[in-house]
């Protein structure tokens, strides 16, 4: 396994979308440049950034409430009810 496909499963678990946030967008960035090193300097420097961007991606998400379907679908309702 790739180690960018290893990040994206552990982002998808940690709720962290790419999209809307920068740090899970370094992470794939930096997890897609290890794949494609040629030298092992440039894999490990870029693997202790990584180490440290999962590390507070993860305290993060330790930091937020639990949600479940039904909670993601009241706050989509709430939003579009907000917005109009």
């Amino acid at each position: 396994m790739s180690v960018e496909r290893a990040v994206r499963a552990e982002l998808r678990q940690l709720g962290c979308s790419v999209q809307s946030d920068g740090s899970a967008a370094l992470a794939v960035s930096l997890a897609r440049q290890i794949d494609s090193a040629r030298g092992a300097v440039a894999a490990a420097a870029a693997a202790g950034q990584l180490r440290a961007i999962l590390g507070d991606l993860r305290a993060e998400a330790e930091k937020r409430p639990e949600q479940d379907v039904i909670d993601d679908l009241n706050a989509r309702r709430a939003r579009k009810r907000a917005a109009g």
